[in-house]
């Protein structure tokens, strides 16, 4: 995701979607970009902030950014349903979300509210955890009123077709191939991957 806007203009609007505990927004401040909004269901670090900066500024100083943002008010955060936001129409450049649509998320809303406040030309940059063979999950761990999903090939080719309902297009086709299961989710004992897709809003 920062690889594909770090060129881009720095007046950029950006929005990140899930944003609690993501390294998006300071990551995109530090490189320059100022109109950095931000929304989730909670807006605070996961434990207590008292001992994480603690800890972060001995052993994981990349971190520390993530706690700083809370209580900078150059980043416009708020306490939203992604699904559902209260943001005007076509305002945004960029939509980013990170691992995000996993947990609970319902496709059909999450692209047509995507699509709403995204500019004719804006980019949604999706990441999400993904198997080419289903893997069930039966444990809640983020999700409210559903397990956690983790998309298989065909759920990924059916995201993209309800994104295309609501002018939402691919900008390259996705790339499918992987190697290893590089994400070990211990909680729920599963193995899996990560997938990326861009989908560019056209005219219309």
């Amino acid at each position: 995701m920062i690889e594909i806007m770090k060129e881009m203009d720095k007046n950029s609007y950006i929005l990140d979607i899930g944003c609690n505990d993501s390294p998006i927004l300071p990551m995109l401040k530090k490189l320059g970009f100022s109109n950095l909004y931000g929304c989730d269901l909670l807006l605070k670090p996961r434990y207590n902030h008292y001992w994480l900066n603690i800890a972060y500024s001995f052993f994981r100083r990349g971190y520390k950014p993530i706690l700083d943002m809370y209580d900078d008010n150059s980043f416009k955060l708020s306490v939203q349903n992604l699904q559902e936001t209260s943001y005007q129409n076509n305002i945004f450049d960029y939509i980013t979300s990170l691992s995000v649509i996993e947990h609970g998320i319902d496709p059909d809303k999450y692209f047509m509210e995507m699509s709403r406040i995204l500019k004719n030309g804006g980019l949604l940059l999706t990441s999400t955890d993904y198997w080419p063979e289903k893997i069930i999950n039966t444990k809640k761990v983020f999700s409210r009123d559903t397990p956690d999903n983790i998309f298989d090939r065909i759920e990924i080719d059916n995201l993209i077709k309800i994104g295309e309902k609501y002018g939402l297009i691919l900008i390259e086709p996705i790339d499918y191939t992987y190697v290893d299961k590089v994400v070990h989710w211990k909680t729920i004992g599963l193995n899996y991957s990560f997938i990326f897709f861009a989908l560019k809003k056209q005219q219309g």
